[in-house]
């Protein structure tokens, strides 16, 4: 049987890359190729490196917190595109578990793209998600040459993220080589910048923001967004993603009019998905945690989606699955398969992911070939 096996990562436990190598060295008597996925978050640099091949620009650029980490972005030199993690370079892994994004900044982001500006780099793909910051891509800008000012027409530094006090920004040492690029943004939230909705409320709390600190830290948002709609003569707060990584999709909208994709979308596009969909008898394709807030359009079902146009079946393997689901046959789903065998914490299935899928996959499979079954008919 041919088989395509494009799983997206299990966070914490292993890439969409290693989750594929799993698959398929459980599955020796089957031809499965690869594909791996991501949706623009922690992963996504991996993911394209992998299909689209290339190498890691590995450079110390300043972290989160204001002190310097080696970070990585991708390069492909064929055709002179940088592929950039906000995760990487501001993200919540670099963080301590006592979080306070006032003191995180997205410099460090900016960085690696002047990094890929020096290397003559022609696109630029910068992949939204897993970032520590709510700094309305602030500290991004800085490093790009934006300065901004308080009442006082004090230049206001990297640190602490203070929105409300910024009175006026200059945009004369901004970096003109930008706007000669292409820049497209890889992200899978279509959240506003403001609101219940936006950076603040739905994911300033994961970021360290306490329930108290929302609607002021919303306000704060508020104010520096007028000021740049002022500044760059634009209205792009709610714009899709304009909310994601903590503003930095606002940023990127205002001040480099940058094109927003699917990171999946955009991943499958490049890659050929589509090609190797139709090669494919069964696609396998997977997540750490699936329930009907994946019926939005997170990878499973956007591989699913895909797979349907050339009606090849689908199976989803998950570390946990929610909602009573068992199959999915109106997206494409055959069946819905949790790896986990018996009552385990967290800690314990994130340890032992690799293990968990490749026996869920054999057993699977096992029941397959009991069957008889060389080709899957859609139901």
């Amino acid at each position: 049987m041919k088989i395509l096996s494009a799983i997206d990562s299990f966070k914490g436990s292993f890439t969409s890359k290693e989750a594929n190598k799993v698959v398929q060295q459980a599955l020796p008597q089957h031809r499965v190729e690869t594909f791996s996925i991501a949706d623009g978050g922690e992963g996504t640099v991996e993911a394209f490196l992998e299909v689209l091949g290339g190498t890691l620009i590995t450079e110390t650029i300043t972290g989160p917190t204001g002190s310097p980490i080696k970070a990585s972005y991708g390069w492909i030199a064929e055709d002179k595109t940088a592929i950039i993690e906000v995760a990487e370079g501001a993200g919540l892994t670099k963080v301590d578990i006592d979080r306070n994004p006032r003191n995180y900044t997205s410099y460090g982001v900016g960085e690696q793209m002047l990094s890929a500006l020096n290397l003559g780099a022609k696109e630029l793909i910068i992949g939204l998600g897993g970032s520590a910051t709510v700094d309305g891509g602030v500290g991004l800008l800085q490093s790009l040459g934006v300065k901004f000012f308080d009442a006082e027409n004090n230049l206001l530094p990297m640190l602490p993220v203070d929105l409300e006090k910024i009175q006026k920004i200059s945009t004369d040492k901004f970096d003109n080589r930008l706007s000669k690029i292409k820049i497209t943004v890889a992200c899978d939230v279509e959240n506003p910048l403001l609101g219940p909705n936006g950076a603040v409320y739905i994911f300033g709390p994961q970021k360290g923001l306490r329930k108290q600190e929302l609607q002021q830290q919303d306000q704060n948002m508020a104010h520096y967004q007028q000021l740049v709609n002022e500044t760059t003569q634009t209205t792009c707060e709610n714009f899709p993603g304009a909310g994601a990584a903590g503003g930095i999709g606002f940023a990127l909208y205002a001040f480099l009019m940058t094109s927003f994709s699917s990171g999946f979308q955009l991943l499958a596009d490049r890659g050929n998905l589509r090609e190797k969909m139709k090669q494919a008898d069964l696609v396998i394709t997977g997540e750490g945690k699936f329930d009907s807030q994946s019926l939005q359009g997170k990878v499973p079902i956007g591989i699913s989606r895909l797979a349907k146009e050339y009606q090849v079946p689908t199976i989803v393997f998950a570390g946990t699955v929610a909602d009573k689901l068992v199959d999915l046959p109106e997206e494409n789903i055959l069946a819905v398969i949790p790896i986990t065998e018996s009552p385990i914490s967290l800690e314990e299935s994130i340890q032992k992911g690799p293990e968990l899928l490749s026996r869920s996959v054999k057993r699977a499979f096992k029941l397959i070939e009991l069957n008889s079954l060389q080709h899957i008919d859609l139901p």
